[in-house]
């Protein structure tokens, strides 16, 4: 009987330091933010310049759409052969791939 009410004692002691643990987690989580404090912004690291890329575009064509993903640049551009999608490495400054999107002929 003393082994059971002891088992149940420190069980219970063990719930309690847990709890206290997971109050202490969420407020200091929560704390820094409440004072008013600002965390210090991510620092990005420096891009290198790389000069000016020249993208060749086909006669007639047109910018339609640039689209920012990730770390690429997607510029669509259409022309009267089909649409291009041109992805673009902007830490490079390189042409990563471009995609042709024609009509099926039949």
């Amino acid at each position: 009987m003393k082994a059971l009410k002891a088992l149940v004692i420190g069980l219970g002691l063990l719930i309690l330091a847990g709890i206290a643990l997971l109050i202490y987690g969420v407020s200091s989580k929560i704390g820094p933010h409440a004072a008013g404090t600002v965390p210090p912004p991510l620092s990005s690291p420096a891009l290198s310049a790389f000069g000016s890329v020249a993208v060749a575009l086909p006669d007639g064509a047109k910018i339609e759409q640039i689209l920012a993903t990730g770390d690429r640049l997607v510029v669509r551009v259409s022309s009267p052969a089909g649409t291009d999608l041109i992805i673009l490495d902007p830490a490079r400054g390189e042409i990563v791939g471009r995609f042709t999107l024609t009509a099926p002929t039949r």
